[in-house]
């Protein structure tokens, strides 16, 4: 049970992670999204060494991101940061 709780934690974070470094413009600050992900991967690795777990995490975190993504198309933003998917404001 602890085990796939911190599973979907971690993938949760990183997938999170993952899409707010995809969403940013391009600014250095979006690589400390990426570094984070990185961090999160790692202490995940560090912690469970069965590569099953690894596997899901790499496939879950992923999939959080795809599920993520289409949430906050459809919302609009990212509530949070007030962030807005890259290409919604199109210039006449």
């Amino acid at each position: 049970m602890k085990k796939t709780l911190m599973l979907l934690l971690c993938s949760f974070v990183a997938g999170h992670l993952l899409l707010i470094f995809s969403w940013q413009d391009f600014s250095i600050f979006r690589y400390v999204y990426s570094l984070g992900a990185l961090v999160v991967g790692i202490y995940f690795f560090k912690t469970y060494e069965s590569k099953g777990l690894r596997i899901s995490f790499i496939l879950v975190a992923l999939l959080f991101w795809v599920l993520l993504t289409v949430v906050y198309v459809v919302i609009g933003k990212i509530p949070i940061l007030n962030l807005e998917p890259p290409g919604l404001k199109m210039e006449p």
